[in-house]
């Protein structure tokens, strides 16, 4: 074979590893404890726990590496919110993104009297009956039936969380799941730095936030389809050459007797490693529960993405 041949050959084969490759992303700096600690300070923690049953809903892995990490996600935070009885009894850590962060011993501490239940795909009929709330993070695949059981579900009194892909209505943004769910659906999407704004400093949800956090992740925009929600938090998009929309990445939504809280951001891992994430969407969850949103507070720092001020 001449030369030029073998190296055409060299160069077409290095083509094809890089673009079968995964590139690591660097991970964003840690937040620093003492800033964090200041944020729960400002709250009184929730003494009364009662029991409250947990729903946690996944599905297959759908994207790369430390993206979209259902299944990773929902043992790890099965053992999180239930503790050393709830989940994978060989998971040994919560954070998502890269080795353990803390001690194990720390972790399981203490008690949350969560009763923490998994489901995939969706949930079943026993889950919908007996779930103060479930928490969704995968795609939702709506039909008819799925619709009549949600609003049956909500009209009860019952929570819903929805995370990332689980706003992105499929097979398409609808009317009636933005009736149940607060938004159904967007255009436009992007990855990388997300300046969110807190709209509703005074909401209980967001008490000792700052004005502004810097997170980076994904954004969905604009929605579709939309019905009465109170948004709690938001993003400038531009839409077009030249106009900008805000748009709700974390919001709150009733419906019947239910609540709805939504989370738009999620699609890295290391995202739910970062205490603010955590502090909105634990603050949600109890919520949507009918709980004091403080009742979780204590789990943020649990194994999440943090540095002291000497690191």
């Amino acid at each position: 074979m001449p030369k030029k041949s073998y190296f055409c050959l060299i160069v077409s084969s290095v083509i094809i590893l890089c673009a079968n490759m995964t590139i690591a992303k660097a991970p964003p700096v840690p937040r620093d404890r003492a800033e964090i600690e200041k944020v729960l300070a400002k709250v009184t923690p929730s003494k009364e726990m009662p029991e409250m049953n947990v729903v946690l809903l996944a599905d297959m892995n759908d994207h790369g590496i430390d993206e979209h990490g259902y299944p990773v996600w929902q043992k790890r935070w099965a053992l999180l919110l239930g503790g050393k009885n709830a989940g994978d009894y060989n998971e040994t850590q919560v954070n998502l993104f890269g080795k353990a962060i803390g001690d194990y011993n720390e972790i399981i501490a203490g008690k949350t009297n969560v009763k923490v239940m998994t489901a995939w795909e969706w949930p079943s009929d026993e889950q919908f009956e007996s779930a103060d709330v479930i928490v969704a993070y995968c795609y939702l695949n709506w039909n008819p039936q799925r619709l009549k059981q949600v609003e049956e579900y909500l009209s009860k009194g019952g929570g819903l969380v929805v995370i990332h892909p689980a706003t992105w209505t499929k097979p398409a943004p609808s009317a009636k799941v933005a009736k149940l769910l607060g938004i159904s659906g967007y255009r436009l999407y992007r990855h990388g730095i997300v300046n969110m704004k807190i709209t509703a400093l005074d909401n209980p949800i967001c008490k000792g936030l700052p004005e502004i956090i810097k997170l980076d992740d994904e954004v969905y925009w604009p929605s579709v389809e939309q019905t009465d929600i109170e948004t709690l938090a938001a993003s400038d998009e531009k839409v077009g050459d030249s106009k900008q929309i805000q748009q709700a990445i974390f919001w709150t939504h009733t419906f019947g007797k239910g609540r709805v809280f939504g989370c738009q951001l999620g699609h890295n891992n290391w995202t739910f490693d970062d205490p603010y994430l955590r502090i909105l969407l634990f603050r949600g969850i109890a919520w949507a529960g009918n709980q004091s949103p403080y009742r979780f507070d204590s789990l943020v720092m649990k194994g999440a993405s943090l540095k002291t001020m000497k690191e």
